[in-house]
Parts: C-alpha cells; structure tokens; sequence
C-alpha cells in the first residue's frame, strides 16, 4: 500500500488575488452606478447582485454585508478625492481663481464622490463608523489646498477662502441630486472666483 502524499494549504496564487481584486473594484464600481442613476433608495443587496450578476455569497466573500460594500465605496470615493486633492495642490501654483474653482469643482463632483455623499447623507450609522484615517486624510489634502491663499502677508481669510472653495462643490453635489434641469455651474463657479480675488 503506497504511502499517501501530504499536502499544506497554499495561498491564493497571484492570478486569483488580481481577480478577487477586480471583482471586488467591480462590485463597487457597480454599487456607484446604481446609486448615480436610481438613487440610494434602489441600492439594496438583492439589486446590486442581479446589477452586477454575481451571487450574494460573492458580496459577503470580500466585503461581509451591505454595509460593508457601502463602507468600501465611500472609502474608495474618499481615497479617489484625496488622490485628486493631493495633485491639484502640487499643480495649483501656476493657476488662475477661476481654473484652480473649476479644477475643484471636478475633483469633488465625480460619480464615487457623488455617490458616497448619498450614501452618507442617507445613513448616520455608516457616517459615524466612518474609519478616522479616512476623514483625516481628507481633511489634510484640503488644508493643502487651502494653503493656496496664504501666499501674501494677511492671512486673515485664508481659512474662509479654502473652506468656500471646497464647501461650494458639495453644496452643488446636493443640489444635483434633486435638480431635473442642468444647473449654470459655469456661472456659480465664475461668482465664486471673483468673490475669491476679492478677499485674497
């Protein structure tokens, strides 16, 4: 009788890691898609699997639960924006108001912002869980942008200019999510410029 071969368990081979990625980036990419073109309302665990056409036991392989897919999309918008933020500040020395408003405006109004914004405007268990590393990264790649008005000797409004800056965005973000007509974001972000000049 020939002696069985013993074998250990192996590690998930390089292949199968690239792919469990993939497919967790898919099922987030999926989650902000449903939510941008029917809203959070219609983003229920049954909807996104028939969405995204995968089982629910692939949903709780790599996130747990629904709440853990919406935590990671809005870590993965947050971790977008912060990337954006972060070079927008080290490109921002060579650019106008207005250009330095609208590239901004663009950093926070892409679908994974939009997106995790109603998420956390329609859950205060998930915006109280929020991972503090998350929040505080993006706060620090904001104040690097508000750092952009304290170039000259009064600084006094440095603070109120980086906070309208970035604040004017999400209040469009929410506008956007009830608005049924285009809103003039040309003209809001061309007021805000000039407001901007007028106090730096």
């Amino acid at each position: 009788m020939s002696e069985r071969r013993r074998t250990t368990p192996r590690r998930p081979s390089a292949g199968r890691q690239e792919r469990g990625d993939r497919t967790r980036q898919m099922l987030i990419d999926e989650t902000v898609r449903c939510i941008r073109e029917e809203g959070f309302s219609a983003a229920s665990a049954r909807h996104i699997i028939d969405r995204a056409g995968v089982s629910w036991g692939v949903i709780q392989h790599h996130f747990g639960d629904r709440e853990g897919l919406l935590t990671a999309v809005i870590e993965d918008a947050v971790d977008r924006l912060v990337e954006s933020l972060e070079a927008l500040s080290g490109s921002a020395e060579g650019m106008d108001t207005t250009e330095l408003v609208q590239a901004t405006w663009q950093a926070f109004a892409n679908p994974k912002a939009m997106a995790g914004l109603e998420i956390l405007i329609s859950t205060k268990e998930l915006r109280a869980g929020l991972d503090s590393a998350h929040t505080e990264r993006l706060a620090a790649a904001v104040a690097g942008l508000s750092q952009q008005f304290e170039s000259g000797e009064d600084h006094r409004h440095a603070q109120t200019l980086g906070m309208l800056l970035w604040t004017t965005p999400v209040a469009l973000m929410i506008a956007e999510m009830f608005a049924r007509l285009p809103l003039p974001i040309d003209e809001a972000q061309k007021a805000i410029a000039a407001l901007i000049d007028d106090r730096r």
